[in-house]
């Protein structure tokens, strides 16, 4: 699967420059691609920490927010 090798080639790179949000930022629209929404989540917040200001980042985290509101709710509403 395409989508695994470019993931751990990001993950490769991140781990070289971990400043980089746009690294973060492309691994987690890779990982929502494949609906693996937590590490998507975990990809984005970690951009956005170096880059606050990036919209699209938080697009994701509010979509994922909603997705996993709704898929999990007895997870987030105990």
């Amino acid at each position: 699967m395409e989508n695994r090798g470019d993931i751990a080639r990001l993950s490769v790179l991140i781990e070289a420059e971990p400043e980089n949000a746009a690294l973060y930022f492309e691994r987690g629209r890779l990982h929502y691609g494949a609906s693996n929404f937590g590490h998507a989540l975990n990809d984005f917040n970690s951009g956005l920490r170096l880059q606050p200001e990036n919209v699209e980042a938080k697009q994701y985290v509010r979509m994922i927010n909603e997705i996993l509101e709704y898929r999990y709710t007895d997870i987030y509403n105990p």
